[in-house]
């Protein structure tokens, strides 16, 4: 596959995701990705992008005391 920006080649990686939700930050780790190396664009296939909206919303059930939550893409995707 190629870069949609740079038309880089992609490789298999991995990268983290972070976002904001109100006060809460959260963090994924791990999460496996195609990843160009020309400029460093990340794509997720379905299945993951799909995981890391099902941990997103897990993550507003367990984190509304806490400012910063962590979670190991492999370890929650399992």
């Amino acid at each position: 596959m190629i870069c949609h920006f740079c038309k880089g080649e992609l490789e298999t990686s991995t990268t983290e995701y972070i976002e904001k939700q109100g006060n809460v930050v959260v963090i994924i780790e791990n999460i496996p990705c195609e990843k160009c190396k020309q400029c460093g664009e990340t794509y997720f296939s379905t299945a993951v992008a799909e995981k890391i909206n099902d941990i997103l919303d897990s993550a507003k059930n367990i984190s509304s005391m806490l400012t910063v939550t962590v979670v190991d893409y492999s370890k929650a995707a399992a």
